[in-house]
């Protein structure tokens, strides 16, 4: 509101600069419900120390993981506010394809942070190893780590789109309209994509309770941990190659006409959308872990079971 005039001094604001906002308020505000994975985690910290005050520092620490995707989304906002000239000096003529674009950067850094709600699960069943076997704490971190990925898949693209269009570095001047449109896509295909991320916690929260009970059951939990990550990877392979194929990296293409930016959105939500069945991916390969920790003859079949569920992220990545 500052930036705009709204509070203080009246501005001249463009429609460009005003998307740019718009796409800032999106990328913090979003990105800020990854605040419901760090109460999952902070609630375990609660009654962790309630029942050993020793546990406070490592609960702790396990309940600030799920703020990073917050920080992600809060420095995006900030580079759109600043590289739109809503803070500090305009950077030359600011084009309305580039206030799409901030609402494509917008997109992925925001909607990413879903995926702190994973994070928060996994961190949270890391916290109960620590009472059960104070010695689990390393590996419980590592676990605890891998939903985050998909947030930085998103923060990634996310820069990829500001300096693509200029917002961050070198202006660009006579980009079409269309091509904001791909920006867009890009933001939703590795946006969405990240929700991944809360099949991969529940998956990892397994992971966790198997391997403080059972040393051995490590290299399997991960690997069953792993498995939801492949949606994630394909929501950010779709990005890259939409930001290339329009020329938002490298040169831009002849032709890109609006027509063709919805076409590119169609893309993004084919593969971000098909990528939530990784929530599903995550609730088999969790039983898988259970199974196998229970009977180790079960891990061929087991992974055969998890595997089932990202068929459909197979289909949206095709149809992509």
């Amino acid at each position: 509101m500052l930036g705009a005039g709204v509070i203080g001094a009246v501005k001249d604001i463009t429609v460009a600069q005003g998307l740019g906002a718009l796409g800032a308020g999106l990328a913090v505000g979003l990105a800020a419900v990854s605040a419901i994975g760090q109460g999952i985690a902070a609630a375990a910290g609660v009654g962790a120390v309630g029942e050993d005050k020793k546990a406070f520092g490592k609960s702790i620490l396990f309940s600030v993981l799920p703020e990073t995707q917050a920080l992600y989304g809060f420095i995006i906002s900030i580079l759109i506010l600043i590289g739109m000239g809503l803070f500090g000096a305009v950077k030359g003529s600011i084009g309305l394809v580039v206030g799409w674009a901030a609402i494509g950067a917008g997109l992925a850094a925001g909607i990413a942070g879903l995926s702190a709600i994973g994070q928060g699960i996994a961190a949270a069943a890391g916290v109960g190893a620590g009472l059960e076997r104070p010695k689990s704490f390393g590996k419980s971190i590592l676990f605890s780590v891998l939903p985050e990925t998909q947030a930085l898949y998103g923060f990634i693209v996310a820069i990829l789109i500001l300096i693509g269009f200029g917002v961050l570095g070198v202006p660009r001047e006579g980009l079409p309209l269309g091509l904001g449109m791909f920006a867009i896509a890009a933001g939703l295909s590795v946006g969405l994509a990240a929700v991944s991320a809360i099949g991969q916690g529940i998956a990892a929260a397994a992971g966790i309770s198997a391997t403080a009970s059972n040393d051995k059951m490590f290299g399997k939990s991960i690997l069953f941990s792993v498995l939801p990550e492949t949606q994630a990877l394909y929501g950010f392979l779709v990005a890259i190659l939409l930001l290339v194929g329009g020329g938002v990296i490298g040169a831009v293409k002849a032709g890109l006409t609006s027509a063709v930016g919805t076409i590119a959105i169609g893309a993004g939500l084919a593969v971000g959308l098909a990528a939530i069945s990784a929530v599903g991916q995550g609730m088999s390969a969790a039983s898988g872990i259970g199974a196998v920790s229970e009977k180790k003859s079960m891990f061929g079949k087991s992974i055969i079971f998890s595997i089932i569920p990202e068929t459909q992220a197979l289909m949206g990545f095709l149809i992509a």
